[in-house]
């Protein structure tokens, strides 16, 4: 399944994408561990003025001045960035921009910030055009910035959910690879993650195919998973890192 997947045939209009919360399930306003299994895949590698694409409900912006960086905090979604300032109020190593990725002067004026570092969590698989964002991500970083990117892994898994969520397309390993290098990123590293969530989200997107974002079953398991789905992927991702997982990682440098 891993590396033949071919690229996504499920195009919603730019218009009609949704940002914010309304792309993710409820359950993960409360998750707490697999947001950290999901930061701790690139947090080694962060330098000191980190530029956090897709700010969601400010986890990442914790973790990241918990570990004394200085962080731009970025997002499309207004009450993203509203939620996002009001906690960080009185943090001035704290800086935040609403920025549309789909439009390069926005993405570029960021520049002024010298990011030595970025992350990007499940954000490039909502844009029509993602080597493009990663083109304009490259050209506003320090030289030899490092970027973490999570997208979710294999179009065959792609169903309502997905479609809910506002995603053009899921990534193999090989398509994720591809979009970096033609944006002009070098990779360091590129891996599958969560086999067993990969399990799940075939169960409900394309077995019980009625499951949606705020299905109920849905979000209880997500509940219960993230309190021990993270103790069991450090032992199944090193063996299913080159063949399958519910998201792709990457590590690259500008």
């Amino acid at each position: 399944m891993a590396d033949q997947d071919g690229p996504s045939r499920h195009q919603p209009t730019h218009e009609d994408t949704p940002t914010g919360a309304d792309t993710m399930s409820p359950a993960m306003a409360d998750m707490i561990a697999y947001p950290r299994y999901l930061f701790r895949q690139v947090s080694h590698r962060l330098g000191d003025r980190v530029w956090e694409i897709g700010v969601g409900h400010g986890t990442y912006t914790r973790w990241l001045r918990d570990a004394d960086k200085q962080v731009l905090a970025t997002d499309i979604d207004e009450s993203c960035l509203t939620e996002v300032q009001r906690k960080f109020a009185d943090d001035s190593a704290v800086t935040t921009a609403l920025t549309d990725l789909n439009d390069a002067q926005m993405v570029r004026c960021l520049a002024s910030f010298a990011a030595d570092s970025v992350i990007c969590f499940n954000v490039l698989e909502h844009l029509p055009d993602d080597t493009a964002a990663l083109t304009w991500i490259r050209d506003a970083v320090a030289p030899s910035a490092v970027l973490g990117l999570v997208v979710p892994a294999h179009d065959r898994l792609f169903g309502r959910m997905d479609s809910e969520a506002g995603h053009f397309r899921r990534y193999s390993r090989r398509t994720a690879r591809e979009a970096l290098t033609r944006a002009g990123w070098k990779v360091d590293d590129i891996r599958y993650i969560n086999v067993l969530g990969a399990a799940g989200w075939y169960y409900h997107n394309r077995w019980r195919r009625d499951a949606g974002l705020a299905d109920k079953q849905v979000n209880h398991q997500m509940h219960a998973a993230d309190r021990w789905l993270p103790r069991i992927a450090r032992l199944t991702d090193p063996l299913f890192a080159r063949i399958a997982g519910l998201s792709v990682v990457a590590i690259a440098h500008a």
